[in-house]
């Protein structure tokens, strides 16, 4: 086998099907073993990197493993690397896998090669891990050694970066079996302390975080939220972990309600989830009660605030353990009817009718991909969300153009759901191109166009801050033939009321659809 076929072999044993990239010279080798085992691993053709990168991503979200990019070196790694940025602040499985040129010109100053670019000093500050094979006999136990890293602890992106020559030479070479990763158990000394805690508090409030949702934990966290009596919040990377309806579930973390639930708690358990700037205020939240920490990187135990007692271990797996030393006992405590009250109040919440509509059209375990802009935004605290990865959002790097291609991701993932995206007209067309991408793997997601011309959630910002605006007015295409252009369906709403049943047509036609909500 050549080098080539080797590394494709080796992704099929770690059970990847699906691959996002841009063919190009370097990995010629890859590309023909990829065309010999189309069979089994389907490639998608992307029209830009930051596409793949993004594709990945939402491939990785909506799963929970990893998501698998392909692209050259150099501009091609550049062009990805937002994407790729993207994963790491949320905490998403990407390989990032490029070519390289051969291995004896390594030692030549990367701005003098074809594609030049130390793509390891580059990339390094935005992956987990990252592997430079410039041998055919390093492939192997080099992807081994990514998926393992990246299948333990708290997930990340990763880079693998193959010479040419690594790729054409020819040799016979085992090919290592799937490496789940390392999913430890949290040590018995760890488990009693935190027993310990739960069992002295009256009123413990539970805090969700992404690593819920990246181990798949939502049964888990329910049966703790029931043997506890206790109300959930879910941080933004943690929206899904728990379904929106549950009794116990108080939505998004830091709204009024949330706050009024964590100042009457004694006890805050947080699960998976790093304090980002965004649920603390940039760090000016207060705990005045005792914290239990669980998280699967160790790094983030008591990293932005004391914990009393904190546990490495992976989140589903120490909630098993929690779970099973209550023995199905519940509790009321010091919640009592409470926790209901608390219910009551984010039931009775005003959505947004775009975002009301929005939920009342799409099945329960659709997937919806959200841009950055004013609506979008509304989306996070409003649309209700059941399962783990079916919600996918930038809360943290916010980066304008995710929705588009992660929902390209998502529907490849899975093919008999339905997939929205929902994006403003300057965050559209940051990755539109990749409109063809969907036309030409014939993916039925329904993307929805706000157009109103402008940047609106940079223009309230300027207008606070100097009285005026700058740079945000937008000239946009006709969103519907533009559409249209590509193959897809395009529709338009310019009344409200027609929203719901434009989009209810969208998501029964089962062909890529694009719908312009016009905003004047």
């Amino acid at each position: 086998m050549t080098g080539g076929e080797i590394f494709v072999e080796c992704l099929k044993a770690q059970g990847v099907t699906d691959i996002f990239g841009m063919p190009g010279g370097h990995l010629n080798p890859v590309y023909e073993s990829l065309y010999k085992s189309r069979e089994q691993i389907s490639h998608y053709v992307v029209r830009h990197e930051g596409g793949a990168a993004f594709m990945a991503d939402g491939y990785a979200r909506s799963t929970g493993d990893v998501g698998v990019c392909l692209t050259i070196p150099g501009p091609g790694s550049t062009n990805a690397s937002t994407g790729l940025g993207e994963a790491y602040t949320a905490n998403s499985p990407v390989l990032l896998v490029t070519g390289q040129n051969s291995s004896h010109l390594a030692q030549k100053a990367p701005s003098k090669s074809f594609h030049g670019l130390d793509q390891q000093t580059f990339l390094s500050p935005i992956t987990k891990h990252i592997e430079i094979v410039k041998t055919v006999d390093q492939i192997p136990e080099a992807v081994n050694r990514t998926f393992g890293a990246m299948r333990s602890g708290r997930p990340k992106p990763a880079l693998i970066e193959l010479a040419t020559d690594a790729l054409t030479t020819e040799v016979n070479l085992p090919i290592p079996a799937r490496n789940n990763g390392l999913h430890p158990a949290a040590n018995s000394m760890d488990l009693g302390q935190a027993l310990d805690l739960i069992q002295k508090s009256k009123r413990p409030f539970i805090l969700a975080g992404s690593g819920v949702n990246h181990s798949r934990a939502t049964t888990e966290l329910v049966k703790l939220a029931e043997y506890l009596n206790a109300p959930v919040a879910m941080t933004a990377m943690g929206k899904g972990c728990i379904p929106e309806d549950s009794p116990h579930s108080l939505g998004i973390f830091r709204s009024s309600i949330t706050r009024e639930a964590i100042e009457c708690s004694d006890l805050v358990i947080a699960l998976g989830t790093r304090f980002v700037y965004r649920e603390t205020g940039n760090w000016t939240m207060k705990f005045e009660q005792p914290l239990l920490q669980i998280d699967a990187d160790p790094t983030e135990i008591s990293k932005e605030y004391p914990a009393q007692v904190g546990i490495c271990a992976n989140i589903r797996i120490c909630l098993q353990q929690l779970n099973q030393a209550f023995q199905g006992q519940l509790r009321q405590d010091g919640w009592g009817g409470r926790t209901a009250q608390l219910r009551q109040q984010f039931e009775a919440n005003e959505r947004p009718r775009l975002v009301e509509d929005l939920r009342a059209a799409m099945p329960r375990d659709a997937i919806l991909a959200v841009d950055v802009h004013i609506d979008g935004y509304s989306t996070l605290p409003h649309f209700w969300v059941y399962h783990a990865g079916t919600f996918i959002y930038s809360p943290i790097s916010v980066s304008m153009g995710i929705a588009l291609p992660a929902a390209i991701g998502a529907q490849v993932a899975y093919p008999n759901r339905k997939v929205v995206a929902i994006a403003g007209d300057g965050g559209f067309l940051m990755t539109s191109p990749d409109l063809a991408t969907a036309v030409k793997y014939n993916l039925p997601i329904v993307i929805i166009v706000v157009n109103d011309n402008k940047l609106t959630s940079i223009e309230g910002g300027q207008v606070k801050q100097f009285g005026a605006t700058l740079g945000i007015n937008l000239v946009n295409p006709d969103f519907v033939k533009f559409a249209e252009s590509f193959g897809a369906i395009g529709l338009r709403v310019d009344d409200p009321s027609n929203f719901r049943p434009t989009l209810e047509k969208a998501l029964d036609l089962n062909k890529p659809s694009l719908i312009e909500i016009v905003k004047s």
